[in-house]
């Protein structure tokens, strides 16, 4: 969605016309990547008395329109605060994002009349509808670039394998050579090669194998003093998932405050949540819808 010069049957603050004589509305727009996600910043800046003495009444509201063409996602934030922050994950955009900032109407607003209206609409008075467009802001383009792959994509660190010995009927994780081997039973095995032919079954698969693994693996790495961590540092495994972990969340595997990670939440982050394709993808193939309370 672009905002274009459009004309009103009311007067309308913006940039592009004349309709209030002093007055601005302006909205400081910044992204902040959050592990995989991004986190968009809202600060607005409105100077109209008689709009902002709507908003803080409840009969009007800052509303933000975020559209991704590339990826068909979009979506509307909506609040009474001058700043805000919403989440978008990173699945869900991609290349252009283009956000515009709007005040509207929360209800039917009867004879809106301000001093501020330009003097070719002094003494007169408008019905508003409630959705009614009452001030446009710039619209803000992000360039939203794919530069990073969650662990899952880098199969270069993970080697799931058949466990050689028949009477394991678990799955075992080994941390000690190069990769993280994920050990499977023989018919657990053979399960997984065929199924990861399927990429919709991905998100299953990683949701099984991967998690839990990371999950031992995290929890393995608390568990060693700090100096000692580093004894792994020449092992692939490791040297991905700490600069992973620093770069993309703020955390650093050589630290005391690592300890205070929950290894579970982490290990799903760092796969970029499979969990919740994994449920919509079980949901979709057995016809339940998901989300319905019992």
């Amino acid at each position: 969605m672009e905002i274009r010069y459009k004309l009103y049957p009311y007067p309308v603050l913006s940039h592009y016309s004349d309709d209030y004589k002093t007055g601005e509305f302006d909205v400081s727009i910044d992204i902040v990547r959050d592990g995989y996600n991004l986190r968009v910043d809202f600060l607005s800046t409105l100077t109209s008395s008689g709009l902002k003495e709507l908003i803080k009444v409840g009969r009007a509201q800052y509303v933000y329109h975020l559209e991704c063409a590339q990826t068909g996602f979009r979506t509307v934030v909506r609040t009474i605060e001058t700043s805000a922050s919403f989440m978008i994950s990173n699945k869900s955009v991609n290349g252009k994002l283009q956000i515009c900032p709007f005040v509207v109407a929360k209800e039917d607003i009867a004879g809106f009349s301000i001093t501020d209206f330009h003097d070719d609409y002094s003494e007169m008075s408008f019905d508003i509808e409630a959705g009614c467009v009452m001030a446009v802001g710039k619209m803000a383009i992000i360039d939203i670039s794919k530069d990073i792959d969650d662990l899952a994509n880098t199969p270069s660190i993970f080697s799931i394998i058949r466990n050689a010995d028949t009477n394991c009927k678990q799955m075992l994780v080994d941390m000690s050579g190069r990769k993280i081997v994920i050990k499977l039973p023989l018919n657990d095995y053979y399960s997984y090669k065929q199924l990861s032919k399927t990429p919709q079954a991905q998100a299953i698969l990683n949701s099984l194998t991967i998690i839990p693994a990371l999950t031992y693996v995290l929890a393995e790495l608390k568990c060693m003093p700090v100096n000692d961590r580093i004894e792994n540092a020449d092992t692939l495994w490791y040297k991905t998932l700490s600069k992973t972990l620093l770069t993309q969340f703020d955390c650093n595997i050589e630290s005391t405050e690592f300890n205070s990670c929950n290894c579970i939440e982490l290990s799903q982050k760092l796969i970029n949540d499979p969990i919740t394709d994994a449920f919509q993808m079980l949901t979709s193939s057995f016809g339940i819808s998901g989300g319905d309370d019992e």
